[in-house]
């Protein structure tokens, strides 16, 4: 008898504290998982499991993301557990792996495609981002976390579309266009503007007005209240499909079927523009750039510049050239 009222008590104890420790997430992913290559796909239907990769997986998917590396796969087997989305932010956060728990808090938020979620403590990709409930918040990159909404986006999604009215945002005082993509037609929106609402919805973060621009359809129509110069002004934009961001390189000059990589080397023949691979990208209008975020800077300037065209300066193999495009 004595024996069985110490199980008694332990055994609350044992529920409690499990939890508590991320133990039971980390179980929980431990046999609801695939190994693939050299990561993990976990869990989230019967049959089904999701994963992050930087580079497109050599086995069999049903559908990937290549702007966010998400991978949607059919697993052999039922899972004895599944992985759901939570609906509020829990007060303790851990990224969780079969052989690991780091306890942290997520410090930034997604930012459109170019700007992932930031975790506290370096984790690994794949590293589901959880509370003690062992729900999903998010998933680990080597660049960060993709958000939940981003990944439930995805599922939902029959083909990976998002929606661009070529502009990009931040939070400074208010949700302010930071790029502009001079090359978008029709655009209304200038750099500096702060977006106030859309379509009657308040802007309350760069997050959030991202979000609703990416997952718009292409080709569909929204109404944005903007603040220009301390006029609030209503204007309408026309969306087109979103072309780069993310782990596909964004320089705005993907309109024209440039692809250059981090580095500002291209990627591939452009026989329109005398392009070839290899070339790189040494000077925007005059302007010395180092990386993508620069080119993005410069071309957001020309956006109400006189200049009816861009002109840019590359290197191949010893000697230096000008081309240009249209604004």
């Amino acid at each position: 008898m004595a024996s069985r009222h110490i199980f008694l008590l332990l055994f609350p104890f044992i529920l409690f504290s499990a939890p508590s420790d991320f133990k039971s997430c980390q179980l929980k992913y431990q046999v609801s998982s695939i190994q693939i290559e050299d990561t993990l796909a976990f869990a989230i239907d019967d049959e089904y499991a999701l994963f992050y990769s930087k580079d497109e997986p050599s086995i069999k998917i049903i559908k990937r993301d290549p702007f966010l590396g998400l991978n949607l796969i059919k697993a052999s087997q039922p899972f004895k557990h599944i992985f759901k989305f939570y609906n509020n932010r829990p007060d303790r956060l851990a990224a969780i792996l079969p052989k690991e728990v780091h306890e942290g808090r997520l410090i930034n938020e997604q930012i459109g495609l170019n700007r992932l979620a930031q975790f506290s403590k370096p984790i690994k990709a794949n590293a589901l981002i959880s509370g003690t409930c062992c729900g999903i918040l998010g998933i680990a990159t080597e660049n960060g976390v993709i958000d939940k909404a981003f990944i439930q986006h995805f599922l939902k999604s029959k083909e990976v579309a998002y929606g661009d009215i070529g502009i990009r945002l931040g939070d400074r005082d208010g949700v302010r266009v930071i790029e502009v993509n001079p090359f978008f037609a029709d655009s209304p929106f200038l750099l500096n503007d702060t977006i106030l609402s859309m379509d009657g919805k308040k802007a309350h973060s760069a997050a959030q007005i991202s979000q609703d621009i990416l997952f718009s359809k292409p080709e569909s129509k929204h109404s944005f209240l903007i603040l220009r110069e301390n006029k609030k002004l209503k204007i309408e934009a026309k969306f087109k499909r979103r072309l780069s961001g993310g782990l596909i390189p964004d320089s705005f000059f993907d309109l024209f079927g440039l692809a250059l990589d981090e580095n500002l080397i291209i990627e591939e023949d452009n026989a329109q523009y005398e392009i070839k691979k290899g070339d790189e990208l040494l000077f925007v209008m005059g302007q010395e750039v180092k990386n993508l975020e620069d080119v993005r800077r410069v071309l957001s300037e020309e956006k109400r510049s006189e200049h009816e065209t861009v002109f840019l300066l590359f290197k191949r193999k010893g000697f230096d050239f000008f081309i240009h495009f249209p604004k």
